[in-house]
């Protein structure tokens, strides 16, 4: 997943993989691959022979995260998170979603061009989060320096590799950060998220300092990564296929299912990495203990083995099994927020701006991230509307 084009389309290269070698041991990054849908189900569902834990014990009390544990103390640490995510929590949220989603559209209908990416995608979901922290907006910069260097992490550990020295120190640097605010809500707590880590215990013992800010890490990062590359990938999707778009719009019921299929076409996290705690087999392979294996979710959501017609775009698909939030222990704690989110963050671009189009003038570039599935940029036109005064 090197080239602009593979990085936007990596599928074809996923279905060669799963017709030829579904379980493949990459000789050059001396990492397991595994790209069948229900060999990576076996490998999320297993955490005591496919640990988490996937870097040294040195760099791994750095990086830590419920993302990156195993249990006793995931148990512990994410039924105590999922408080903040019920759905009832989550509903609740529902109406300052919508004033954010119809502030940021404010700002440019009666311009009639807008990038979705940088002028809503990346926006809507990092003031949602940031507003449940409590931490200001206004350090957008930061976190998107700090995201950038957690998923590059990410991609060094599924090729088998550390991370450099400069991606520590941006993990020090919103530790710090994190570390910071956490303090000052002990002094002076509020009724925000971090503030309730901070009362909150486990057991009868309370978190540290360094748990919750690990945590807030997370929920930062994870917060509005994958939903924003969500929105923009549904919306390039619907752009593309006219059909589906006009479907939509005649059945807005369907929009909970399109955003299904978009997850499952279109993966924004595209793979997890795992090692293994003893020798086990795998497809047909002997993975060894102490070996790395990368689940490749959005290869496993195209395998005919688990989706009829798996490379057709089809909003009305249902039942929907993706794996694009996870699997077993570590399923995605704010999946229930993303999709609200999504939900009416396309609902309002459908609705206000109803000849939304493709601006063919501009060209569409990936991420350069191997590891997310998502749009730099999405630039449309659309009919200006004249501010309300």
């Amino acid at each position: 997943m090197t080239t602009p084009d593979m990085r936007l389309d990596p599928y074809p290269h996923y279905a060669k993989m799963r017709a030829t070698a579904p379980v493949f041991f990459n000789p050059e990054r001396q990492v397991w691959e595994v790209y069948g849908y229900h060999d990576i189900q076996t490998v999320m569902s297993d955490p005591a022979t496919f640990s988490s834990e996937i870097h040294s014990a040195a760099v791994q009390s750095r990086l830590q995260t419920m993302a990156t544990m195993d249990p006793s103390r995931h148990t512990q640490l994410r039924k105590l998170i999922s408080r903040a995510f019920t759905t009832k929590t989550v509903s609740a949220l529902e109406p300052r979603i919508h004033t954010i989603v119809d502030e940021l559209l404010d700002r440019v209908t009666s311009v009639g061009q807008m990038d979705i990416m940088t002028d809503f995608a990346f926006s809507l979901p990092l003031t949602v989060i940031t507003e449940l922290l409590d931490v200001p907006l206004s350090d957008y910069e930061k976190f998107k320096e700090w995201s950038d260097a957690l998923v590059q992490i990410i991609e060094l550990a599924a090729q088998g590799q550390a991370p450099k020295p400069h991606l520590l120190e941006a993990v020090e640097q919103i530790m710090q950060y994190l570390e910071a605010v956490i303090i000052d809500r002990q002094r002076k707590p509020g009724t925000d998220l971090i503030s309730g880590l901070v009362s909150a215990s486990v057991d009868g013992e309370r978190l540290t300092i360094h748990e919750i800010a690990s945590t807030c890490r997370l929920l930062l990062i994870a917060g509005h990564e994958t939903t924003s590359n969500l929105i923009g990938n549904a919306m390039h999707l619907l752009l593309e296929h006219p059909d589906a778009l006009v479907q939509l719009r005649s059945e807005p019921d369907l929009l909970p299912s399109a955003i299904e299929e978009v997850l499952r076409y279109r993966t924004p996290s595209q793979f997890f990495g795992r090692v293994a705690t003893r020798d086990v087999e795998l497809g047909g392979q002997l993975i060894r203990s102490g070996q790395r294996a990368v689940v490749f979710l959005g290869s496993g959501n195209r395998d005919a083995a688990a989706f009829a017609d798996p490379d057709r775009f089809d909003i009305t698909r249902a039942p929907d099994r993706h794996l694009s939030f996870g699997y077993g222990i570590h399923f995605c704690l704010g999946a229930g927020l993303g999709r609200l989110e999504a939900r009416i963050g396309i609902n309002a671009l459908l609705q206000r701006l109803p000849d939304i189009r493709l601006d063919e003038t501009k060209i569409i570039k990936p991420l350069t991230s191997c590891a997310l599935l998502g749009l730099h940029n999405l630039p449309v036109r659309f009919s200006p509307t004249p501010q309300s005064t």
